[in-house]
């Protein structure tokens, strides 16, 4: 059985419960034990990866609001239009369009 703290760990990152979680490695184990030991190794929380933050550039902030100004939809789409339908409109991130929108009604007040 591998360390409480990993199957733990693993479920968390999984999004499942630690009983499946433990499943899962044991079934795993029966067809590459090796490299399963080797995962659970190198999967400790101190060595793991710190999960990464979108950041986007201010410049792609101004670019999707000129963009939106030159769209036949407007700037009006991009502050009240689907959130997900203006990203794919512009082929923008998600949170650049949210901080379009911020900027946007920053400069309003």
């Amino acid at each position: 059985m591998a360390d409480p703290k990993l199957i733990d760990d693993l479920a968390q990152r999984a999004g499942v419960s630690t009983a499946d979680a433990e499943a899962v490695l044991e079934v795993l184990g029966t067809f590459a034990p090796d490299r399963v030991s080797e995962l659970l190794r190198r999967s400790s929380p101190a060595t793991a990866p710190a999960p990464t933050r979108y950041v986007f550039n201010a410049l792609d902030v101004e670019a999707l609001i000129e963009a939106a100004r030159k769209h036949p939809l407007g700037v009006d789409f991009l502050l009240n239009g689907d959130l997900s339908a203006v990203a794919a409109t512009f082929q923008a991130h998600a949170f650049t369009v949210d901080a379009a929108r911020e900027h946007l009604r920053g400069q309003a007040r």
